[in-house]
């Protein structure tokens, strides 16, 4: 059975990968009220929770680096709901959006942590209309 699980994993983190490197055209992040991951768009504690869910939930099936670096990158310019709705739709396998929403937003935080987005003073949000106006932005590395 645990292999069957592991096999499992494997297989939907090769598709997950698909998603992840695939995001839907990105919409243009010159509207007015728009923020980037670069604006501080969650706070510290949100990761921290973030965390703490990812590691009793997510990690059987994503190694801690699963989120980081290239396949996040692809999501250039795309708002943070697009991933939130991949992650919240299709995450855990086994039950696909069993988690509270917050639960899912703290995770958002925390993989912006993992990939060096700068905290800040509030929380990201968890309405759809607040995470359709962020957008994820990396710094130039010159």
């Amino acid at each position: 059975m645990r292999d069957a699980r592991r096999h499992a994993c494997a297989a939907l983190g090769v598709a997950m990968i698909g998603l992840l490197t695939a995001p839907a055209a990105p919409v243009a992040a010159q509207q007015g009220d728009t923020l980037s991951t670069l604006d501080g768009v969650y706070t510290a504690e949100q990761a921290e929770r973030g965390k703490a869910t990812y590691m009793r939930v997510c990690s059987e099936c994503h190694a801690l680096d699963y989120y980081q670096g290239t396949t996040l990158r692809a999501w250039e310019g795309a708002p943070l709901f697009d991933l939130f709705d991949v992650i919240i739709t299709r995450m855990p396998e086994n039950n696909p959006g069993s988690l509270r929403r917050r639960d899912y937003v703290d995770m958002m935080a925390y993989i912006l942590e993992l990939n060096g987005m700068p905290p800040g003073e509030q929380p990201l949000p968890s309405r759809a209309s607040a995470l359709r106006q962020i957008f994820f932005r990396w710094r130039s590395v010159s």
